[in-house]
């Protein structure tokens, strides 16, 4: 089967970066991801320097050969533990020490995105299930608000009501907003 070689995304300005591509990691306290396959997958981390318009492409021969595993183990959905697929963002104020989670100095800002695999029509494709950020020591999970999240995935028509912006209510949507869950 192929090798997932290349994960794409855009690097925000401020600071310094390191992308990691997890393969079957569990998130710990801490929003620590622990690779629970290691002797197998190994995490893949780049390193970037401040700056606009980088993208992040893993390197060929560093993804996951789907023939290793179960489908069972690959298709996982539902509450789990550990995600066959996570990819976690860090933004320090400092320098990492070159060790997985440890910084030297100052704070580290994280986002963490998990998924899992599905197949179709004989291909595999990753579904984004849950978005963490941990921001100055606090974790924060990214949730959905008022159902538009299902809407947009039930395949309903694109002119039904319910998919416009959630601010002005009349436009496309592009904006996310994440109130606080105790409202």
């Amino acid at each position: 089967m192929k090798y997932v070689e290349e994960c794409i995304a855009s690097v925000p300005p401020l600071g310094n970066y390191n992308i990691t591509v997890y393969f079957f990691a569990k998130e710990d306290e801490g929003c620590i991801l622990t690779p629970t396959k290691e002797n197998h997958l190994a995490p893949v981390t780049v390193q970037f320097q401040q700056g606009l318009g980088q993208k992040f492409r893993q390197q060929a021969g560093t993804g996951i050969n789907f023939s290793m595993f179960g489908e069972s183990d690959l298709l996982k959905v539902g509450d789990m533990d550990v995600y066959p697929l996570a990819v976690k963002a860090d933004a320090s104020s400092d320098k990492h020490d070159g060790s997985n989670e440890t910084v030297t100095s100052g704070k580290t800002n994280s986002q963490i995105t998990q998924a899992v695999f599905e197949k179709d029509k004989g291909e595999f494709r990753v579904k984004v299930v849950k978005q963490i950020l941990s921001v100055n020591g606090m974790r924060y999970e990214l949730q959905e608000i008022y159902g538009i999240g299902n809407s947009v995935e039930s395949g309903e028509d694109d002119n039904d009501q319910g998919k416009e912006c959630v601010i002005c209510l009349s436009e496309p949507r592009d904006t996310i907003v994440h109130p606080c869950r105790h409202m």
